[in-house]
């Protein structure tokens, strides 16, 4: 009974595999009939309309990409079609080689490039073995097939895949052959070639596979789905043993050595390429390639074929310490406003980071899609938020750039009310921050205030449009309007934009265009792209200098006293949009330049108990001290000074809704004598067109009462004359006095002089006082109203 049955299952056997012994039979006759055999010369003898040279070869195949951090660590790999990483023949072990010769083509270094015999002994062998033992076309007719004439069943493709292969056994060497086709050969899971097939599988190279493995992979070959075995480990089991039965009767093995190789576990799971979280750099990098010509050219398809095909190696400024930083300190952050009380409002927040002097862009937070598998949209580089004050610097750089100095004066008395021709209002109305009155005070103190009215008023001393060219000069790269709150914040902009601009400031005016991408290199080893460095100057070195020191003052006695950095200088500015919808902390060093937005994702939501000052200015912190840490702690670089003493900037145009002239606080020290700014109409035609310090000039007296009151308070008087010339400069601190009653004043009396201010000087009457701000006197953008 069992011989019947075993004479039954040969007989099945060969049943199946009848017509691989026809194509066997046919092959052969293709040899002996001499009709045929002329077919197969002709088709050899025939370019068949295919350059093998080209088609055949490394460069043809599809291979994935990689993607490198600052420090050339693999951080991700681009890869659409197929898993494939090329390696050279003695990358390969010779366990591979010799498996893969001995199931597939046993006789591949005799023949030149067709073994028909083969064909008829390897189906006699595979229907005792009870599978396939061995393959009937040789390596180098199945290099052909998958290459270039494809796996349909017909007479006339096997006629011009052999016929190929015998041609390219003249073109190409023997090994040239055996290395294209263990790069070509798919493994199953989606591993195309050998390399990748041992990373799949066991995470190892293809230099270190042994007989074990190198037995499952040969087994693989002629079904990878069947034969798989993480889905199919019995078929895997029975295949692998044949082939290790092969490589004993050949004689690289012991039969006691294949029989302990067969007890050697198959995988059980796929081993994934072990790369950081997809991030928001990573993506940035990959759409700047797939959009931008300047870095691959050719058409938006060929691009897309060498990226995710293409064998690239694209190196990258990513600096994944830097990153790690700023993720850590976004979380911790907002983990702090997610316990505060703000509204039952979603927030997020957006962070990038660059240095000032290559626009390196070292740390992206685009939000929270990666992380929560929601939409992948960036908000620190395709985000536009309103900056609010954060923009004000644009302003104070417009007024250096145009001879303005950081001690001239303004008036930050508020509500204020400004010209706005052709836009909505007219005129457009705006309070300082928590309804503050303001004073009148250096740009360098509005700065430290975060005054509205002061930097309305100054926009309009600069002109609206400078203002706007000075911002894009230094990389705001969307579009603003010259509209009169522009310099509130009211355009929107990039947070990756506010960082480079800052970063400005920092190198002392050269910009450095941001970049992601330093290097990209073919799997020939050719550069196709290097970023090159180039700076470009846009403001004055005097004036970025200046706008440093304002700005480091302002992390020290201002708004952005959260976000100071233990030791090393650092110099920034707070940003508050109208309700608190945005909320903004830009700042940087001689190392780094961060911007660093809070706000919710997808609409503007105002949020209770939230401004630059605080969430903000509290992650800027966190991030830049973790990074500055083991940094060399560097200054920023001594400013020239002011070249004439300062002066007060008046607007003839530009009321305070309420007090037409400020009247400066008076400080906690007595014995500091402040100016007493009033309204002087000094043309005698009943409307004030001057604001005097009355401590520093004769010749005005009271006349009337202003047309604007304080509300519910009393008429503020009108002063009417001509102010006396002064003909002396004195020092801070220091007054001029008319000393011999002539009507200019020719002397400096005050601090360091030996000489006593006048009696009556000190007398005068105390005004309203303003004290320092204690949490955030950030100011808050009161936006153009949709028309």
């Amino acid at each position: 009974m069992k011989d019947f049955l075993r004479w039954l299952s040969h007989l099945f056997r060969l049943a199946v595999l009848m017509p691989m012994l026809a194509l066997a039979l046919a092959a052969t006759l293709f040899v002996v009939w001499p009709p045929t055999a002329d077919v197969l010369r002709s088709w050899e003898s025939t370019p068949v309309e295919v350059n093998l040279t080209e088609d055949v070869s490394l460069d043809e195949l599809a291979i994935r990409s990689y993607v490198y951090d600052a420090n050339r660590q693999i951080i991700d790999v681009f890869s659409y079609v197929e898993n494939r990483v090329l390696v050279d023949l003695d990358d390969i072990s010779e366990e591979v080689k010799h498996s893969v010769i001995a199931i597939e083509d046993e006789n591949f270094y005799l023949h030149t490039g067709v073994d028909l015999s083969a064909v008829f002994r390897a189906g006699l062998e595979n229907v005792g073995a009870g599978g396939i033992t061995q393959g009937g076309s040789t390596i180098t007719q199945q290099l052909i097939k998958n290459l270039v004439v494809g796996n349909k069943v017909e007479a006339e493709r096997k006629l011009q895949e052999m016929a190929m292969a015998k041609r390219l056994e003249q073109e190409m060497e023997k090994d040239d052959i055996l290395n294209l086709y263990l790069n070509t050969v798919y493994f199953g899971q989606g591993a195309y070639g050998v390399q990748a097939a041992a990373e799949v599988y066991w995470g190892l190279d293809a230099a270190d596979l042994g007989w074990g493995e190198a037995a499952l992979l040969a087994a693989l070959i002629s079904n990878p789905s069947s034969n798989e075995p993480i889905n199919n480990p019995l078929r895997a089991l029975r295949q692998r043993r044949i082939v290790l039965n092969r490589l004993a009767e050949l004689g690289y093995l012991t039969e006691e050595q294949a029989d302990a190789y067969h007890l050697q576990p198959l995988p059980k799971e796929v081993n994934e390429i072990e790369l950081p979280p997809k991030s928001y750099f990573v993506e940035e990098v990959k759409q700047q390639l797939l959009d931008d010509p300047r870095y691959l050219g050719g058409s938006a398809e060929d691009r897309f074929n060498l990226i995710f095909n293409g064998g690239l190696s694209i190196y990258t400024t990513f600096d994944p310490v830097a990153q790690q930083q700023a993720e850590a300190a976004v979380v911790a952050t907002l983990a702090e406003y997610n316990e505060g009380e703000h509204g039952g409002v979603e927030a997020t927040m957006a962070l990038a980071a660059l240095e000032p002097d290559t626009g390196a862009v070292r740390a992206v937070v685009g939000g929270p899609g990666f992380a929560q598998d929601e939409e992948e949209f960036n908000l620190a580089t395709q985000g536009s938020r309103q900056p609010g004050s954060a923009f004000k610097t644009f302003v104070m750089m417009t007024l250096f750039e145009q001879g303005y100095q950081p001690s001239d004066r303004i008036s930050g008395r508020g509500p204020c009310q400004i010209p706005n021709p052709g836009g909505v209002p007219d005129p457009y109305v705006a309070n300082n921050f928590a309804s503050s009155p303001g004073q009148v005070d250096t740009i360098t103190d509005q700065i430290r205030v975060s005054s509205n009215c002061a930097f309305l008023r100054l926009g309009r001393v600069a002109g609206i449009q400078p203002v706007v060219e000075t911002a894009s000069k230094m990389g705001i790269t969307t579009e603003l309007e010259p509209v009169a709150s522009l310099p509130l914040g009211s355009e929107e902009v990039h947070p990756i934009d506010m960082a480079s601009a800052y970063g400005v400031i920092g190198t002392g005016g050269i910009r450095y265009e941001p970049y992601f991408i330093e290097q990209i290199v073919d799997r020939e080893g050719n550069v196709l792209y290097r970023h090159e460095l180039s700076g470009q100057r846009v403001v004055s070195e005097r004036s970025a200098c200046w706008a440093s020191d304002v700005l480091e003052n302002n992390m020290v006695n201002g708004t952005g006293r959260r976000a100071q950095l233990p030791q090393q200088v650092a110099a920034g500015k707070t940003g508050t949009t109208e309700e608190s919808a945005d909320a903004w902390f830009v700042g940087f060093t001689p190392h780094l330049a961060t911007a660093v937005w809070l706000g919710n994702p997808n609409e503007r939501i105002p949020m209770r108990k939230v401004t630059g000052s605080s969430y903000p200015a509290a992650a800027w912190g966190r991030f830049m001290t973790s990074y500055h840490e083991g940094l060399e702690v560097v200054d920023f670089p001594g400013c020239p000074r002011e070249p004439r003493i300062s002066e007060l900037i008046e607007l003839e145009d530009v009321f305070t809704v309420g007090v037409p002239c400020a009247t400066p606080l008076l400080p906690e020290d007595p014995s500091v004598v402040v100016p007493i700014i009033v309204p002087v109409d000094t043309d005698g035609d009943g409307t004030h067109d001057a604001c005097v310090d009355l401590l520093l000039t004769e010749g005005v007296e009271p006349c009337g009462f202003s047309e604007f009151a304080v509300e519910g308070g009393d008429p503020i008087p009108l002063y009417c004359g001509t102010p006396s010339p002064i003909a002396v400069e004195c020092l801070e601190g220091q007054f001029p006095l008319d000393s011999n009653d002539d009507g200019v004043a020719d002397t400096c009396v005050g601090e360091g002089t030996g000489t006593d201010l006048p009696a009556d000087v000190g007398d005068e009457p105390e005004t309203d006082v303003e004290s320092e701000p204690v949490d955030d006197p950030d100011p808050g953008t009161v936006s153009e109203p949709e028309a």
